[in-house]
């Protein structure tokens, strides 16, 4: 997997804009810091920006991106919007602002132009958000789980409401499904988000959506290949 530079810029209540650069391998989760073109230090954005409320940003990459997220305390705390570098067209809202805190970290998944990796990024009604990601592999049903538990999007956020989501893939027409559905324990459809491949020069966007979750619901998609 090839290293490229990930960039990025998170945006402030207050006006302050968070400058974000590292080199990062494809296809590996990491930090994303603060770019020392504009900062004296590599620092964490909880650190650099301590008390600072984001209500807006923008992480992008060379040739793929799943999602990126602030990770507090080891659980998912607010979802940033990503693109790839060229073809983002714009810095997105966070679903709620965010106060930054010390020890929040930015972190971010890239990926190679190729990478069958699909992320289901959503907030709930009650304010949580989680990302679910799967990498497809041939024809076939394919359950997204979430990133930190392995478990069924049942099982994560069981008696929300999904209110809002994006959905990260490369696989296009290979996808048989109007993009990431969730099923019921009956294997009914109870909603769907639409998948967008970021490396064809779209930039995934937030969906308002009212999607139901409760036990034994599952989100997957289907591809023929």
């Amino acid at each position: 997997m090839a290293t490229n530079t990930v960039c990025g810029i998170l945006v402030t209540r207050s006006g302050m804009n968070i400058p974000l650069k590292a080199e990062i391998a494809e296809g590996t989760e990491s930090n994303l810091t603060t770019d020392t073109a504009y900062t004296s230090l590599a620092m964490e954005i909880g650190d650099y920006g301590l008390g600072q409320t984001v209500t807006s940003g923008l992480v992008t990459a060379d040739n793929g991106i799943a999602f990126c997220y602030i990770l507090r305390q080891g659980l998912v705390a607010a979802l940033i919007p990503v693109g790839i570098k060229g073809s983002a067209f714009q810095n997105s809202p966070l679903l709620a602002p965010f106060k930054l805190q010390a020890g929040d970290i930015c972190r971010v998944m890239t990926n190679s132009s190729s990478d069958r990796e699909a992320a289901l990024s959503y907030y709930t009604n009650r304010g949580v958000c989680r990302i679910a990601v799967c990498t497809a592999s041939g024809a076939a049903t394919n359950e997204l789980v979430d990133l930190q538990t392995g478990n069924s999007i049942g099982d994560s956020v069981p008696g929300q409401t999904i209110v809002a989501a994006y959905c990260t893939s490369v696989d296009g027409s290979k996808i048989e499904t109007p993009g990431a559905v969730v099923v019921d324990a009956l294997g009914n459809v109870v909603g769907s988000v639409p998948m967008t491949n970021p490396g064809a020069g779209q930039q995934p966007l937030f969906t308002p959506c009212s999607i139901p979750v409760n036990l034994n619901f599952k989100a997957q998609f289907l591809t023929n290949a």
